[in-house]
């Protein structure tokens, strides 16, 4: 790492942070730093999968079991470790944006966690452009861009956001902040989808969207092609019963459109339609005893969502074909 970044990051991280960092730096005798923090990111966002989405059960435990093989006993009880400094640098930083919306002071406690770690210890692919957005210009640019969203939000409920180069989610997690700020609880009135090309990123941020419960789908994909190789759900997205909302939303939208007002009517006296139940129907999950916790067991791995349409446009589709076989045209925004 260079000494700029190494200096950075110590007068910006918190203690938990650092204690991450010198987590990973004891791999460094035996392991390249860039495939223990891979795996450390993609065993912790498949323990996080494993817990709701019993759907993609087999194959993710059998990876889990595979990436835990690489390691010695005594380094692979190092994971954990890492895993809970990571989550209470989080509690740390919810804590510290709940008391200084309570002192009227906006901005103040979330960060991209581990893209400011990813990029410190000198991890990103310079020469593929890999560079993520400091989170600062992120929050900036969610203050700037999410006013439009946020009052909709109010108006229907929830809002959707879509981040096609998601990286560590950090755009996302600065939309969370900034609905937050609003004076909106975030869990309950956005919901994300997520897209990347590079697996470690997809593991980044399901797994910071997982720790700050943001109902999310975060895709392995090509948003340019169109094409998916995975996708995960984020326990709030899950436990919240959001294939259902999302589905519901769908189908209000399209009411709306068909019932706009008429010619010369104005919009506040068009067709009233009901709020989206947000309460999913009893055949869209299943409710199961795991050690003593409820958890929803999907039947089956639900396809991830594109933008507007492209959950329904590949749900059918064969695991050879591409999503061009359905779909000529897409526009994602």
């Amino acid at each position: 790492m260079s000494k700029s970044a190494q200096r950075k990051h110590e007068s910006t991280a918190d203690e938990h942070q650092r204690r991450l960092v010198a987590l990973i730096n004891e791999f460094s005798y035996g392991h390249h730093l860039d495939t223990v923090f891979r795996d450390f990111v993609e065993l912790a966002a498949l323990a996080i999968s494993n817990s709701v989405d019993r759907a993609q059960f087999d194959a993710r435990e059998k990876r889990y079991l595979e990436i835990v093989a690489k390691y010695k006993p005594e380094e692979v009880a190092r994971f954990p470790k890492m895993l809970a400094e990571l989550t209470m640098s989080f509690e740390v930083r919810v804590a510290t944006m709940t008391a200084a919306r309570g002192l009227g002071v906006r901005g103040g406690g979330l960060t991209d966690v581990l893209g400011e770690t990813y990029m410190m210890l000198d991890l990103g692919n310079a020469r593929s452009g890999q560079f993520f957005t400091p989170y600062s210009v992120s929050h900036l640019m969610a203050g700037l861009l999410m006013g439009g969203r946020i009052e909709a939000a109010r108006s229907r409920d929830f809002e959707r956001v879509h981040e096609p180069a998601c990286g560590a989610g950090g755009m996302i997690i600065a939309t969370a902040e900034a609905f937050h700020d609003a004076g909106l609880n975030y869990q309950e009135a956005m919901h994300a989808t997520c897209i990347d090309i590079d697996p470690c990123c997809v593991h980044m941020a399901y797994l910071q969207l997982s720790l700050l419960h943001i109902p999310a789908i975060v895709v392995h994909g090509n948003a340019l092609s169109m094409e998916v190789w995975g996708h995960w759900f984020t326990p709030a997205h899950v436990l919240g019963g959001w294939s259902h909302r999302l589905r519901a939303r769908k189908a209000l939208d399209a009411m709306r459109e068909l019932m706009g007002p008429a010619e010369g009517t104005p919009e506040e006296d068009a067709a009233v339609l009901p709020a989206v139940d947000a309460a999913p129907p009893a055949n869209d999950c299943t409710e199961v005893e795991s050690g003593g916790v409820a958890v929803l067991e999907q039947p089956r791995a639900e396809a991830p969502d594109l933008a507007e349409m492209f959950e329904e446009a590949i749900a059918t589709l064969p695991a050879s074909h591409s999503i061009f076989d359905v779909v000529d045209q897409m526009t994602l925004f």
